[in-house]
């Protein structure tokens, strides 16, 4: 009886990881970890048949040839498991711990088959006869190889319950992840229990049974929580595979039962039912396949399958729901991404008609991007660490932006004619144009930036290599002085900076003696907290002395705010009206308020009062602008909210200042 379950079960696994395998490969072969999932599919898929092979085959010479395709699959299994989690878990390049974490589980598993095909009289189990190398007990690596292959399921599981804990209010994510959770975690206990010896780990059949119901959720997975191709397979097209696969099925059972029967009957022991059958079958595939098309698909249908990708979970809703049904998922997986305390949809009367997390329109800065197909913009929080999203980033989320506009586009038109099918089709492709390289572009994003990255405009914030500046000055050296003397040397330029200015700046009524023994320590700080690792043949580091001053050097700041800023304003200069839109917006998000708001002993100083004012009214003209080009849009809501704030920062009327500047 346990031959039979155990036989059973493998089957299962066999024609649900085929069939799975092969549709998430050619419809999302694009989507993080679907090459993964095919590759783990396909191996199930020979372990499967080869011990199905072997439990029901009859030839010893056989089966011995089948067990070494059997070790072969599932030596692999544990390593792409958990490259599958990681790529689910984490959406973009592994970080450098999951590439060393890969690396080793992969050639662990491939060595391991290596050995069984290359001496399968002595396998690396914990029972005689086994593998002994260079003297080692071979019951010590079989156990060793076990506590491995549950080191790499573990990892799987940990990357994924990592994932969930960092999905926060995104519920849609959190289901993903939770489904996908519960289907290793019921496929890693079936395969411990193949892994170990039979009287630790109990009947085979009961694991390969485990394995097989991991593989039924793995279908729900795929298909309900739209894990790999939610956002390109329709419904329609499922019904599809799922109705013309089991006819096949049932097509070549009849066939091999005719075949059999006539066999029997005349005597004949060629196949000439199967050879007919073939012959007909060519022939009449073409119409059959569009008799069943028509028969799914209803007179509406698309028939380019390749517009599935844009319309996919929205078809047959009415025109005003869906694009929030592609707009949400992206509002989601940006906010996510970006680690923004949220983002909106915004109509043009200022009303919000879809918010994901925590965002106040009211609030300044957030990112503003105009949506045509939503009739409004869609706005963008800040980041949780509180500093805005850089014009780098803005251009990800404006091809975000795109790819939702384009996608909007084309699922309002799925109900037109017939003769627009091929425009739309073209569409399509812009589409998955789009959308190819905003999953590309996000994947760099997610794999980290080096320098130092100053944000001056509103409180005076730095990144190193991606970490925050916590502490300007070393452990002898005051944090809050060393931030003054960085943010002095930075504003000044090639300027530069004399001794005498920043001790009056930031020790005025220190004794000449004491100051300059903070002076010089403060320095010293500051050079190591800039250039922790700086080369010992170079005495200044980031921070040059000469002609008795002293200056930040040119290429110790990868990125600043208020370079960016003036550049952005500089280039929508003579830009077309949508062009400089854009730019303006990019420059706003940066200004979070005045420069070096609160920074100290230098943001109170006489020294920062000039360049402050001269920023701040490039940003009230900046805000005029922007007012002027939304009320060309007719955006309503985005003109008077650029004219509150020009409003609130002069104490004018913004119609004024323009008249008196022009």
């Amino acid at each position: 009886m346990g031959l039979i379950f155990e036989v059973a079960a493998h089957g299962l696994t066999a024609i649900l990881a085929t069939w799975l395998g092969l549709l998430v490969v050619t419809r999302a072969r694009r989507a993080h970890g679907a090459p993964v999932f095919g590759l783990l599919a396909l191996l199930l898929v020979v372990w499967s048949v080869a011990i199905i092979a072997q439990r029901m085959g009859t030839v010893p010479e056989v089966k011995d040839g089948l067990n070494a395709f059997e070790d072969v699959a599932a030596f692999p299994l544990p390593a792409v498991t958990a490259h599958l989690a990681i790529s689910v878990a984490l959406e973009g390049r592994p970080s450098r711990i999951a590439t060393a974490f890969l690396l080793a589980a992969y050639a662990i598993g491939v060595g391991a088959a290596f050995q069984a095909v290359a001496d399968p009289a002595h396998p690396i189990v914990t029972t005689p006869p086994h593998w002994e190398p260079f003297g080692i007990p071979g019951e010590v690596l079989g156990w060793g190889f076990i506590a491995v292959r549950a080191v790499m399921f573990a990892g799987a599981i940990g990357w994924l319950v990592g994932a969930l804990r960092r999905a926060g209010d995104d519920v849609p994510r959190q289901r993903q992840l939770k489904v996908m959770l519960l289907t290793l975690g019921i496929g890693v206990v079936g395969g411990m229990m193949r892994i170990l010896p039979e009287e630790v780990g109990g009947p085979a059949w009961i694991g390969v049974s485990l394995i097989a119901l991991a593989t039924v959720l793995a279908v729900y997975a795929v298909l309900a929580q739209r894990v790999f191709i939610g956002a390109e397979v329709t419904a329609r097209e499922f019904r599809a595979s799922l109705v013309v696969g089991l006819g096949v099925v049932g097509y070549v059972l009849v066939l091999v039962a005719a075949d059999r029967a006539v066999s029997a009957l005349i005597g004949l022991e060629l196949p000439i039912v199967i050879a007919l059958a073939v012959v007909v079958t060519l022939a009449l595939f073409e119409p059959i396949a569009e008799a069943v098309r028509r028969v799914l698909s209803g007179p509406s249908a698309i028939e380019p399958l390749a517009l599935a990708p844009a319309v996919a979970g929205v078809e047959g809703q009415p025109a005003g729901t869906r694009g929030h049904e592609l707009l949400r998922p992206a509002l989601s997986r940006l906010v996510r991404t970006f680690d923004l305390t949220g983002a909106a949809v915004v109509d043009n009367r200022g009303q919000p008609t879809m918010v994901h997390g925590r965002l106040d329109p009211s609030d300044d800065p957030h990112a503003r991007l105009p949506l045509e197909a939503a009739d409004g913009h869609a706005a963008f929080g800040l980041k949780r660490s509180g500093l805005p999203l850089r014009p780098a980033e803005l251009d990800l989320l404006r091809m975000a932006t795109t790819y939702v506009d384009a996608a909007i586009r084309l699922g309002e038109r799925t109900g037109a004619h017939e003769t627009a099918l091929r425009e739309l089709s073209r569409e399509g492709r812009a589409v998955e144009a789009h959308e190819a390289a905003l999953a590309e572009a996000l994947a760099v994003h997610a794999s980290g930036r080096r320098g130092l990255y100053v944000y001056a405009l509103g409180p005076l914030r730095a990144e190193l290599d991606g970490e925050p500046m916590r502490r300007w000055g070393g452990p002898k050296a005051g944090s809050r002085q060393a931030e003054a003397v960085f943010a002095f040397l930075f504003d000044r330029g090639e300027r530069g900076a004399s001794k005498d200015e920043i001790v009056e700046l930031v020790w005025p009524d220190v004794d000449l003696d004491r100051a300059d023994t903070a002076f010089h320590r403060t320095m010293l700080g500051l050079r190591s907290a800039l250039a922790p690792a700086r080369k010992r043949g170079r005495a200044d580091g980031p921070i040059e002395f000469g002609n008795d001053r002293y200056r930040l050097r040119p290429d110790v700041v990868t990125w600043s705010d208020v370079a960016e800023f003036e550049s952005l304003l500089q280039r929508a200069r003579g830009s077309a009206p949508d062009e400089r839109l854009l730019l303006l917006e990019a420059a706003r998000t940066l200004y979070r308020s005045e420069l070096f708001d609160d920074c100290p002993f230098y943001g109170d100083s006489v020294y920062v009062e000039e360049r402050r004012e001269e920023l701040r009214e490039r940003y009230v003209d900046l805000l005029i602008d922007l007012g002027a080009l939304y009320e060309e849009r007719g955006d309503r809501a985005a003109a008077a909210d650029a004219s509150r704030r020009a409003r609130a920062i002069t104490g004018r009327d913004p119609d004024v200042i323009a008249s008196r500047t022009a």
